[in-house]
This record gives C-alpha cells, structure tokens and sequence, in this order.
C-alpha cells in the first residue's frame, strides 16, 4: 500500500478523476468550464506529471497533522461495534478514475476524514449537512469501493480538547449514474487533448 501524498501515490493518480476533485464535474447544466478545464488539466498530467507544486494552506497542514489522531480515534469508537478499519492507498478503479479512502470499514463502508476549524466543526455538528463537495467525494469513494455506505468523521482539537462527530452516508445510485456520464463526457475531452499535444510540432 502506497503512503498517501507520496510521491508514489502522487503518480499513481496522473491522469485520473479523484474523489477529492470529482465536484469540479458536476456543474447544474453540464460540465461547465470548471469541468473542461479540469479534464485539460488531466490530459497535461498524464503525460508530463503534476506541473504546478503543491501548496499546502494552514487548514491543509492541520488535516495532515491531525488526521493520524482521527483515524485512531474513529478505530477505537467502531471497534466497539466489532467494526475493523483499515487504511489504504489508491484503488484504481480504471484508467481514468480512482480513489483514496481514508479507511476501508469492515466490508461494506469507507471513511472520510475531515479536520476542519471549529467554526466549520460546529457549523456540522449543529445543522447535521454536508457540503456539496463532500458528499460527491464520498459517492465517488463508495462507487470506486463498490461499497454502500461512508462514515463522514470530523474531528477537531481545540484549546487541548478533543472533539468529534460522525455522521452515515448512504451510497446514492441516482447521483452516481449521473456522475458516471460526466466522467464519461471528461474522458473523452481529456483523451482529445491528448492527441492535439501529441500532434503538437515546436518550430
């Protein structure tokens, strides 16, 4: 199993629909220019690797340092149930779209760790919603896994005190048909791409 954000795990993503960005594909009427230009993204990445470095915000280091604590801590609570988790890398489901779980839940769930502040950690826990972005990375996830269902875990650390919260998503097979056909509509603008730089001679 690959580290996740090594650069192993990094190639093993070029070129591939992840979870984590699925949302840029499903604008209201269509993929939209947030969509296309995510597939001409791909396209230059399949064939040259990640172009632009990484930027890694504050709230993206916390998630980095804290997720390590979430994970246990959501072991400990579902192994009360008899529950087992158990990390893993990128799963490919083809060669155009895949995932990276932050955990595989006994055999028919996934888990997603978020680390937010705590006005967006108590914004969760008192309206109990999802944002749209996230509830399409986790579709994406359960669709890669062929599993039915996610465990949506935020976790925070505030002032030394450990907070947390868990909420069930259910695998929704409408949203992902019509994930799936954008996947599909990406795909094909992603491999034209391809063949205009691969026709492109430099003089």
């Amino acid at each position: 199993m690959l580290e996740q954000r090594s650069n192993e795990w990094l190639e093993q993503r070029y070129g591939k629909f992840t979870s984590s960005e699925i949302h840029k594909l499903l604008g209201v009427r269509g993929l939209g220019e947030t969509g296309k230009n995510y597939a001409i993204d791909k396209a230059i990445e399949q064939l040259y690797g990640q172009m632009n470095e990484n930027f890694v915000s504050y709230d993206m280091q916390r998630g980095i340092e804290q997720e390590p604590l979430a994970f246990e801590k959501f072991k400990d609570i579902v192994s009360l149930d008899f529950l087992e988790v158990e990390k893993c890398g990128f799963i490919e489901l083809n060669e155009n779209t895949g995932s990276s779980p932050d955990g595989l839940v006994s055999d028919d769930a996934i888990l997603e760790i978020k680390c937010p502040n705590s006005i967006n950690f108590f914004k969760v826990v008192a309206t109990g919603e999802i944002d749209s972005k996230y509830f399409a990375q986790m579709q994406h996830q359960m669709y890669c896994t062929n599993r039915s269902k996610a465990y949506f875990f935020n976790y925070l650390i505030h002032e030394g005190k450990e907070y947390y919260h868990s909420i069930i998503v259910y695998r929704d097979e409408d949203f992902i048909a019509n994930m799936i056909d954008r996947i599909e509509e990406a795909k094909e603008i992603k491999n034209e791409y391809i063949k205009l730089i691969n026709n492109y001679k430099q003089f």
